[in-house]
């Protein structure tokens, strides 16, 4: 079993991926999960960096055209304007990408797909790592992780995670998430 994040310490509960963001306004909200593989006989390495990483990375998706969406997809345009826009139902896009409006809750289609601008996008920078609580006061935003040369299997590394609304507006992912946290380039060898 790879090294992935846990609920729980003990690494029976793996953790929903990719965490789904939903803010009621401009905010923060901190929790914890663990990484690491419930078999001792696990050793993780990095393949190419010096350190093993977790790194906050964006999932959401650039428009295409004459594609079928389904509802709740989430994307933004070609050229990012700062925004993401969820589609409303289960449709083609045209050739020519919608003209995104700008206003949180305006709407706009391309082909028979009608997509509602949800605010301001979500970015890595939203979101700090650390290996203790009070080490999210100073982390990176959207910097990496480090968690050393190795890891070994059978043991759990708390993981806090700070992910902070710069927007007033309400602003949810739920559908489709925009924002995963991503493990560098790395090995896991088995010893018998």
């Amino acid at each position: 079993m790879p090294f992935i994040l846990y609920t729980d310490a003990q690494m029976t509960m793996e953790a929903v991926s990719p965490y789904q963001l939903n803010f009621n306004g401009a905010g923060k909200n901190d929790f914890q999960l663990f990484f690491g593989s419930p078999h001792p006989n696990e050793t993780l390495k990095p393949k190419t960096d010096q350190q093993i990483m977790l790194v906050p990375a964006s999932r959401l998706k650039k428009w295409e055209p004459n594609r079928v969406y389904s509802f709740g997809n989430i994307v933004e345009p070609v050229v990012s304007n700062g925004y993401m826009y969820q589609c409303l139902d289960n449709a083609q896009t045209g050739n020519n990408e919608p003209a995104w409006g700008r206003e949180r809750g305006s709407k706009c289609s391309s082909g028979s797909t009608i997509f509602i601008n949800l605010g301001e996008k979500f970015q890595p920078a939203n979101v700090q790592l650390s290996l203790t609580q009070a080490g999210l006061e100073t982390a990176g935003a959207g910097g990496a992780l480090e968690l050393g040369t190795q890891l070994q299997g059978g043991r759990a590394i708390p993981i806090f995670i700070r992910v902070t609304n710069p927007s007033n507006s309400v602003r949810s992912d739920r559908s489709d998430p925009c924002i995963s946290i991503m493990l560098n380039a790395t090995i896991t060898e088995t010893t018998a």
